[in-house]
């Protein structure tokens, strides 16, 4: 369906620019930053940082869109970040 729809004309140089450093920058710099965190703590313990970005979604959401924050969201957030806590906590 993308190739049926391709633009006829060509993109901007300040486009494939705009990509490719969002790309290099923004994705790689979190690869790094997420596999030195498992070098330091451990796969098993880096993995619970997943569980945060659903509500690093709804944060980023309500502060630069004005998306509404349901009282759901917020007792949801707050069970988020106390299961992460609590995986954490020293053994």
């Amino acid at each position: 369906m993308a190739i049926a729809t391709w633009p006829v004309h060509p993109l901007p140089a300040a486009a494939w620019l705009s990509a490719a450093m969002l790309g290099v920058l923004c994705t790689g710099i979190a690869f790094v930053m997420y596999y030195r965190l498992i070098a330091r703590i451990g796969a098993s313990r880096a993995s619970t940082v997943t569980y945060l970005v659903p509500l690093f979604g709804v944060a980023w959401a309500w502060w630069l869109l004005d998306e509404p924050l349901t009282w759901t969201m917020a007792l949801a957030g707050m069970l988020i970040l106390g299961s992460v806590a609590f995986s954490q906590r020293a053994r």
